[in-house]
C-alpha cells in the first residue's frame, strides 16, 4: 500500500511558521513525521496547469538528522524566452529553517522540458528543502511536473574516516578495526558545497601485506570536451600516500562503476574543483584487501559466474581450464609476462568447452595480449582467415544511422562472422561494464590487444563438430604482459598523469613516439600526453609517419571522435591549432617556443591503430636555411609572431623519406587487418583521406577492400574529405610562400584556388538540387571563384568556411 502524504494548503503566515516570498504565497507542506516517501505534483497534473499562479511554495521538512531527496519524474513548463523563465520552479536547497523571502538566493531555476533542466535529482544540505512554482498570465498547454520525495539519513553520505584538524575535507582512512571497508564522498555530496575553490585529500593507509581497492560508484564533474589536463575540476588517484606518488587514474567528467587497485598498501585521492553544484561530485567506496585472501588461480569451467553466466555448448566436457592471472601472485612475486594456452595445446583441444582467462593488474598497469599461434576449427573453408566483430557491427550500424548516413547497413561488414563457431572473445571493463574488444576465429592473424583498465578477460569456446566432422586443430598459444608504459617505449613517464611522457632536449635531440599499444589498436577511454621540453633557443618539430585515429573531422565530442591535439601550453587548449582524426595525417607541427604538447584521447566506443611520429629539437639560434628564414626574414618572422601568436605550425609535411617508411607497418597481414578494420569498425579511418602520393602509399594499406571502402565512404559521408585535403594543400602553399619570403606564384595560387572553388561549386550544385535554389547558390560560388582567380587575394579559410557550411547543409537535409 503506497503511503499518501498529508498535504496542507494554508496561509502565508502559517506556512511552517516561516516567512514566504510573497504574502500571496500558498504552501504545500510535507513532513517526515507523516511519511518518509511520497509524491508531489503541480496543480491539475496531468492536465495543463492554471495560469496566473504567482507563488506556490512546496515545503519539505525532515528530522534534524535527515536530508531531503527530490526526483523529478515528469517536467513540462513553458520554454524559456530570451533566457528568462516566465513559468518556473525555483529551488532552495540550503536552508536552516523553513523560510524564504525575496533576499533568499535560489540554488536552481528550472523551466522548459525535462531535457532542458540540468538534473532530475535535487538534495537539501540539511533537513529542509523548499521550491516555488509560478506561472504567468498566458494560458499554455504544458502539463506541469510530477516528482517523488524521500527523507534520508544524512549519515548515508558521511565519509568513514578521521577529518584532519584545521581542514575542511582532508581525511585519513586506515585499515584498523571496522574501517577495513567503507565509503567516502566529495564535500556536501549529493547536494553541493559552498566553498568557491575545493581541494580535498583522502589518504588510505593499509598494513604492509594489504592493497587498497577503490570503487567509484559515480563521478559527476563539470564535463569538458577537452582533455583532463585542461580541466579545473578533476580527481587524481595516486599510487601511494604522497602527491609525489605516480598518478594511476584521472577523472574529469562523468564516470561510473570504476575500480582502481594500488600496488602497495597506501593510496591518495585528490579532488580539485572550482565549485560543486547540486548532484556534482563523487560517491565511492574503499576496501583494504589482504594479499593472502586472493582466490585460487584455478576455477571450475562448468560453474556459471556473475560476468559470463552459463553457456549452452551441448554436452560440456569436464575440463578445468579457467584461470585468474594476477600481476602479483599469492607469494607476492610479480608475474610481468607469461603464456596461456588452449587445453591440450599443441594437441587438438576438446569440443564443447568454455575456458575463461582473467587478467588482473594493479596501479597503472594495462594487460597486453598477443597470440603467437592461432588455429581454431571452422566448418567453412572461406573463413580460414576470418576475424570479425559481430557485436561491434551492430554498434557501428547504429552509430551511422544516428549520424544520418542513409546508405550504411550491416551488410557492408565482413561476410564471415565468428557466429556458432569455435571462438576466442576478448573483453575489458569500461564504466563498470564488460565491453567487447575483439573476436578471433579460424586461422586469424592476431595483433596486440590492450585493456582499457587493469582488467581483461579472454574467453575461449569450442562447439560440437558439425556433420560428424572431426577436430584436429591445435588451438592457440597466447602471450600476456602487464605493462605500465602503455606500450610506449620512449620518453620518461610522468608522475602527474596516468599516461604522460616527457621528452627532454637535454637527453636526446630527436626520436620517435607513438600511441598506446602501437602497432596494435589503442585502448579505449584512454588519454595520454607527450610533453616536449627544449632549451630556450630551441623549437620542437613533430612529423607523423603513420596516422589512423577513429573519428570524423573536426573531431569534436558531438561526433564521438577520438583525436590528437597540439598545444604550446602545458595545461590549456591552444585554439589556433586544430584537432586531427581519421586517416588525414597531420602536417608537420613546429612549436612557437621551447615547449610543445601532443595529446591523444580515445572515447569508450571505437578504436583504431593509432599513430607513429618523430620529434626533433631545432636550434633556431644556429638554424640553417632548411630550418629557418634568413636573417632579415627571421626578423620579420619574429615580428609576425608577436602579432599572430605564432603561425609556424602551418608548415606542410615534407615528402616521406626512406627513414619514415621504416615506422609504418607494411606486411601483408597488416594490410589485411587494416582492410578488415575499415569494414568492421565502420568509419574509423575512412574520412579525411588526403590525396595519395608515392610517399603516402608506403604508410597506408592498399588492398582493394580498403579502396572500395574509401569509395563507399566518399559517397556516404559527403565531400568533406576532398575539401579538407585541398585546404591542407593550400595551407602548405601559403606556408611555403611565407617561408621563402615571397608572395608565391600567382598562377600557382590561382590554380589551387580554382581547384578548391570547383569543389565548392560541386557542393553548391548538390545543395541547390535539394533546395531548388540553384541560381542563387551557384552565383555565390561563382563570385568566390572570380574573387580568387582574378585578385588572388581571398583567404582560403573563408572559402573553406563557405564550403563547410554547404557540406553541413547537405548532410543535414540532403541524401545525395
Amino acid at each position: 500500500m503506497r503511503l499518501v502524504p498529508i498535504v496542507l494548503v494554508i496561509s502565508a503566515l502559517e506556512c511552517m511558521r516561516g516567512v514566504t516570498v510573497s504574502p500571496a504565497c500558498k504552501c504545500i507542506s510535507y513532513e517526515s513525521s507523516h511519511t518518509k516517501v511520497g509524491y508531489f505534483t503541480s496543480p491539475n497534473f496531468s492536465q495543463p496547469y492554471p495560469d496566473g499562479i504567482h507563488c506556490l511554495l512546496y515545503t519539505f521538512v525532515g528530522e534534524k538528522d535527515e536530508m531531503v531527496e527530490l526526483t523529478l519524474l515528469e517536467f513540462d513548463l513553458q520554454a524559456p524566452f530570451h533566457d528568462s523563465c516566465d513559468d518556473a520552479v525555483t529551488m532552495y536547497l540550503d536552508l536552516k529553517q523553513p523560510a524564504v523571502n525575496e533576499y533568499t538566493k535560489p540554488d536552481a531555476v528550472l523551466c522548459g522540458s525535462i531535457y532542458n533542466i540540468p538534473s532530475v535529482h535535487y538534495y537539501s544540505t540539511k533537513n529542509i528543502l523548499m521550491f516555488e512554482f509560478k506561472s504567468d498570465d498566458i494560458r499554455s498547454n504544458n502539463t506541469g511536473f510530477q516528482g517523488e520525495f524521500k527523507f534520508l539519513k544524512q549519515d548515508l553520505f558521511s565519509t568513514n574516516g578521521d577529518l584532519v584538524s584545521n581542514t575542511n575535507c582532508d581525511y585519513i582512512i586506515d585499515s584498523k578495526g571496522k574501517l577495513r571497508r567503507g565509503k567516502f564522498f566529495s564535500p556536501g555530496y549529493p547536494s553541493f558545497n559552498k566553498m568557491k575553490s575545493i581541494h580535498c585529500k583522502y589518504t588510505f593507509a593499509g598494513s604492509h601485506n594489504q592493497r587498497v581497492k577503490l570503487y567509484f560508484k559515480k563521478v559527476t564533474l563539470k564535463g569538458t570536451e577537452s582533455s583532463c589536463i585542461s580541466s579545473r575540476d578533476k580527481i587524481l588517484v595516486h599510487d601511494g600516500d604522497s602527491i609525489e606518488s605516480a598518478v594511476i587514474a584521472e577523472y574529469c567528467d562523468t564516470e561510473s562503476l570504476v575500480e582502481v587497485f594500488s600496488t602497495g598498501s597506501n593510496m591518495l585521492v585528490q579532488l580539485f574543483a572550482k565549485t560543486i553544484k547540486s548532484t556534482e561530485g563523487f560517491e565511492a567506496s574503499y576496501e583494504f584487501i589482504d594479499d593472502s585472501i586472493y582466490p585460487s588461480s584455478e576455477l571450475s569451467s562448468t560453474e556459471p559466474d556473475r560476468e559470463g553466466g552459463s553457456t549452452d555448448l551441448g554436452s560440456p566436457s569436464v575440463v578445468d581450464c579457467d584461470r585468474i592471472i594476477r600481476s602479483v601472485n599469492q607469494a607476492g612475486q610479480p608475474t610481468v609476462s607469461g603464456n596461456f594456452t588452449s587445453p591440450n595445446y599443441p594437441n587438438p583441444y576438446p569440443a564443447n568447452i568454455q575456458c575463461r582467462y582473467t587478467f588482473i593488474g594493479k596501479g597503472r598497469e594495462r594487460v597486453q595480449i598477443k597470440f603467437a599461434d592461432f588455429d581454431l576449427y571452422h566448418p567453412t573453408k572461406e573463413s580460414e582467415e576470418c576475424r570479425c566483430q559481430c557485436d561491434l557491427n551492430a554498434r557501428v550500424t547504429d552509430k551511422y544511422s544516428r549520424s544520418g548516413d542513409p546508405e550504411f547497413s550491416s551488410s557492408d561488414t565482413h561476410p564471415f562472422c565468428c557466429v556458432d563457431v569455435d571462438i576466442v572473445e576478448i573483453s575489458t571493463i569500461i564504466n563498470g561494464e564488460s565491453a567487447d574488444v575483439d573476436d578471433f576465429c579460424g586461422k586469424a592473424e592476431s595483433q596486440m590487444v590492450m585493456s582499457s583498465g587493469a582488467k581483461l578477460t579472454v574467453t575461449f569456446m569450442s562447439f560440437g563438430a558439425l556433420n560428424g566432422a572431426t577436430r584436429d586443430n591445435r588451438g592457440f598459444l597466447g602471450q600476456y604482459n602487464f605493462v605500465t608504459n602503455f606500450g610506449i617505449e620512449t620518453g620518461e613517464m610522468a608522475n602527474d598523469s596516468a599516461c604522460g611522457f616527457i621528452y627532454n632536449s637535454s637527453v636526446t635531440k630527436s626520436g620517435t613516439f607513438n600511441s598506446p599499444n602501437y602497432p596494435g589498436r589503442y585502448p579505449r577511454n584512454t588519454e595520454c600526453h607527450f610533453m616536449f621540453y627544449g632549451f630556450p633557443e630551441e623549437q620542437v618539430r613533430i612529423a607523423f609517419t603513420y596516422f589512423d585515429i577513429e573519428g570524423i573531422y573536426p573531431c569534436l565530442g558531438n561526433t564521438e571522435s577520438d583525436y590528437v591535439e597540439f598545444s604550446n601550453f602545458r595545461a590549456s587548449v591552444d585554439r589556433k591549432l586544430p584537432r586531427y582524426c581519421g586517416g588525414n595525417k597531420p602536417r608537420v607541427q613546429i612549436s612557437d617556443g621551447q615547449f610543445f604538447r601532443v595529446t591523444f584521447k580515445s572515447n569508450s566506443m571505437f578504436d583504431a591503430t593509432g599513430f607513429d611520429a618523430k620529434y626533433q629539437f631545432i636550434d633556431v639560434s644556429n638554424a640553417d636555411e632548411t630550418h629557418a628564414p634568413s636573417s632579415s626574414g627571421r626578423n620579420k618572422e619574429k615580428s609576425r609572431h608577436k602579432h599572430n601568436k605564432g603561425r609556424s605550425t602551418t608548415v606542410q609535411t615534407p615528402p616521406s623519406s626512406a627513414a619514415d617508411e621504416t615506422h609504418a607497418p607494411s606486411s601483408s597481414g597488416r594490410n589485411k587487418e587494416k582492410s578488415r578494420h575499415k569494414h568492421t569498425r565502420g568509419r574509423s579511418t575512412t574520412v579525411q583521406t588526403p590525396p595519395s602520393s608515392a610517399a603516402d602509399e608506403t604508410h597506408a594499406p592498399s588492398s582493394s577492400g580498403r579502396n572500395k571502402e574509401k569509395s563507399r565512404h566518399k559517397h556516404n559521408k559527403g565531400r568533406s574529405t576532398t575539401v579538407q585535403s585541398n585546404i591542407n594543400n593550400q595551407q602548405a602553399s601559403d606556408s611555403s610562400a611565407k617561408t621563402s619570403g615571397g608572395g608565391g606564384s600567382p598562377s600557382s595560387t590561382s590554380s589551387n584556388g580554382i581547384c578548391l572553388s570547383c569543389t565548392c561549386i560541386f557542393m553548391c550544385m548538390q545543395v541547390s538540387w535539394c533546395f531548388f535554389a540553384s541560381s542563387f547558390i551557384i552565383l555565390a560560388a561563382s563570385i568566390v571563384v572570380i574573387d580568387i582567380v582574378v585578385s588572388s587575394r581571398s583567404s582560403y579559410r573563408h572559402v573553406f568556411l563557405i564550403c563547410s557550411k554547404l557540406i553541413s547543409i547537405k548532410k543535414s537535409y540532403c541524401s545525395i
